[in-house]
Order: structure tokens, then sequence, then C-alpha cells
């Protein structure tokens, strides 16, 4: 093993930041004795640190160059400390338990491979760097798992990886890309804020809480198809700065975190962040879904009140004309099937009174007007005729009160081919 000097450490190519405070050498068998003592060891530099066996007293070590430590199946019955710290390419062996939980806070993992490691309590890795690849594997959380501000300056990965707590990545910094591999998050995912230079990629991943995204900054490909949803996960991505986000509708649908709490302004900006995602991934049907839902979600957060009836009428005719009508210029099968149900409508109110139009001869000339054969006959035409034609589709006008719904079902024929044919237009053009 070369020298290294008291600020920088060079292991394989890769630089270590070190604290300018000068760490004396320490022989693995005197930093042992002084852990089972129970005394703090700080600023030393010990090479090969065997950690072996059940250890019963509380762990602290502050500024302490570790290099090669060795984990060989210990326990730790009292809580762990290892605070600025530096552990180049440590060993794990078997399974490692941290019974009181695992302070790293302010730590460097250079070339780390971080195996089969149990923490009971909280896993505090706050601020901490890594330095080449840093790999967890088969590791269990059973408290909060913090990675808050840390910076992994090359890849970092997690491969069935278990968090019973949250799994806390805010504002976490990747200078290459972060990778969760079939790992299971038992309650939430948070890399809010997080800074993450290449892919994101979440692979046969379960997440039982809220997959949360907020304001990170993704500029690569964020590969979320590959999420697993629990019964009970959601989603965020209010703020965030992403323009390739793969994810199906099927696994957003009704799992937005703001939709749910009602948080219909926020919702809005998300559907909106979604839908330039798909448009730039050239994906124009999932394009036209987060369109529909954003559409939906500002409608929704429009203020209305029964003091003012018109917000109430202006908030009816949205729904009934560009959601039901159209699905706001994303679905020219719903105009379509909307119309049916407007001329099977107006035609029950014209076979209701069907004496009251305007008939040159009936269908079945042998049969009385009243018959059902003639009215269901002479109300679909009438409806029909009405509604693709407006009222120039009948000779005469009606008698009395029937003119009113030949005149709405006039306007409404009028309005709803406008709504398709902007729809299809729409489609065909893209």
């Amino acid at each position: 093993m070369s020298c290294m000097s008291e600020t920088n450490h060079q292991t394989d190519g890769t630089q270590v930041q070190q604290d300018v405070v000068a760490r004396q050498p320490m022989t693995p068998e005197q930093a042992w004795e002084r852990l089972q003592k129970g005394q703090p060891i700080e600023n030393a530099k010990i090479e090969r640190l065997l950690f072996r066996g059940e250890l019963a007293q509380p762990v602290r070590m502050k500024n302490c160059l570790l290099i090669r430590p060795t984990f060989d199946h210990a326990t730790f019955k009292h809580d762990v400390n290892l605070n600025n710290c530096v552990l180049d390419r440590p060993i794990f062996r078997q399974t490692t338990h941290f019974e009181q939980g695992l302070n790293v806070s302010s730590s460097t993992f250079n070339q780390a491979l971080i195996l089969d490691v149990h923490v009971t309590g909280v896993f505090n890795a706050g601020n901490c760097v890594g330095t080449g690849s840093l790999q967890f594997v088969r590791c269990r959380f059973d408290g909060l798992a913090r990675f808050w501000d840390s910076h992994f300056r090359s890849w970092a990965s997690f491969k069935e990886c278990m968090f019973h707590d949250d799994a806390d990545f805010r504002s976490v910094q990747c200078d290459q890309g972060l990778k969760l591999t079939e790992c299971h998050f038992h309650r939430g995912l948070l890399l809010r804020g997080a800074t993450i230079e290449k892919k994101l990629e979440p692979e046969r991943s379960q997440v039982d809480g809220i997959f949360d995204l907020s304001k990170a900054k993704l500029h690569d490909f964020a590969y979320l198809e590959g999420v697993v949803a629990g019964p009970k996960q959601t989603w965020a991505f209010l703020n965030a700065v992403a323009e390739r986000i793969l994810i199906q509708p099927e696994q957003l649908e009704g799992r937005l975190s703001s939709e749910q709490n009602r948080d219909y302004t926020a919702a809005m900006q998300e559907y909106g962040l979604l839908k330039k995602s798909y448009e730039n991934l050239h994906r124009y049907d999932q394009e036209d879904w987060a369109f529909y839902r954003f559409k939906i979600n500002q409608r929704r957060g429009v203020g209305r009140s029964w003091k003012k009836p018109w917000t109430k009428f202006n908030q009816f005719c949205n729904w009934l004309l560009l959601d039901l009508g159209c699905g706001y210029g994303t679905n020219p099968r719903r105009a379509i099937l909307t119309a049916f149900v407007i001329i099977g409508l107006f035609a029950s109110v014209y076979m209701y009174e069907i004496q009251l139009l305007h008939i040159e001869k009936l269908p079945f000339p042998e049969l009385p007007l009243t018959a059902w054969q003639n009215r269901l006959l002479i109300s679909l035409m009438a409806s029909v005729t009405v509604f693709t034609s407006g009222l120039s589709g009948i000779r005469d006008m009606a008698q009395g009160w029937m003119n009113i719904p030949l005149l709405i079902e006039s306007l409404l024929g009028t309005l709803l081919w406008g709504l398709f044919i902007v729809a299809f237009s729409r489609k065909v053009i893209r």
C-alpha cells in the first residue's frame, strides 16, 4: 500500500478528499481494543480493521481513514457513529447487524460494495460522498434510510434491498446515474430535489408509498416503467425538471398524490409536465391522455360557488360539451357516442308528443300515427335530421312547445359536429 497524504488519498485512480486534520497511524489491534472498551477514536488512519463477532459498546469514530476495513459477520449491539470518516474499499462478509442504527453522515465511500447489511434503527448517510462505484446489495433498513444531500460522483446502485421506512434521497446529487433493482420500498421513495445527470432506473422495484420526484432535475431518461406499484402507491412530479420520463398512463391513473389530495392546481402542472415529456418522446396517444387529465384538473381548479351561479353553469357547459363531447379534442369517438346519446334522448321527447311534429306521410301508412312503429321511426328521423342539418332539415316548425327541444338539439348538433371535426383533424394531422 502506497503512502497517502493527509489531504488526499489516491487509490485505483480515484482521489478521495480528506479532512485537513492530520491522521495518526493506528494498528487494527489497537483500534479494536479501544472499540471494545467503548472509547472513541478520532483522527486515526487504520488499515485492514476487522469487525468480527459481537460488539456491545457504542462505536464512536470521527475523521478516521479506514483502508479496506472488513465486516465479517459482526453484530453491533449499540449505536455506531462513523462521522466524517473515509471508508476506502470496505469488505463485507456474511451479514452485518447494526441493532441500534448506523450514522455515517459526512463520510466518504470509495469503491464500496456493501453486502448483507441489516440496520435495525436509523441509517443516516446524510451529506455522504461516494467516489467510484457505490453498491448496496441485499441490505435491509428497518428504520429511516437517510441520504439527504449526499453526492455520488459515480454510479450508485441498490440491488435486492428492503426499506421498511422512508428511503430519503432528497437533494441527492448523482454525477452519473441511480439504479434501483428488485428493491422493495415499504413506504416512500423520496427523490425530491435530487439531481441525476444520467439515467434513473428503478427496475422491478416495488414502492408501497409515495414516489416523490418533485423538484427533481432529471437530465436524461427516467425509466419508471419498471416500477411495481403497491396498493397505496402514489406519484409526485410537481416542479420537476424532466423531459424524458418513461412511464405508462396505467401506472399513473388515480395515483397522482396532488389529485388525490384535491390540489388541482398542482395536479394540472404535473400533467402538463407529463404531456411535455410524452410529446418529446413522440408518444402522442399518451400525450393526449396527459392533456385530457390536465384539462380536467384545470376545470376542477376554477373557483365556483352557488353565490355566483354562472360559475356553476360555465363548469357544467365545460363538462358537457368539452369533456363528454370530445374529451377536450383528444377523443373523436367520444363525440360520436355523445351524438348517439343526444339523438336518442331527443327522439324520446319527440315520441312523447308525436302529433306536435310536422308529418307529411307515415312510414307505415297502414298503421295509425300512434302505433309504436310510426312513433319510433318518425321521432328518430326527426332527431337525426335536426341534429345533422339543423332546423333547415325539416320543412315546417313543430307546434307549440315542441319547437324548444328542436332548437336545443339543432344548437347541440352544430356544436358537437364542430368539436368532432377538431378532434378528428387533430388525430389525423399527428
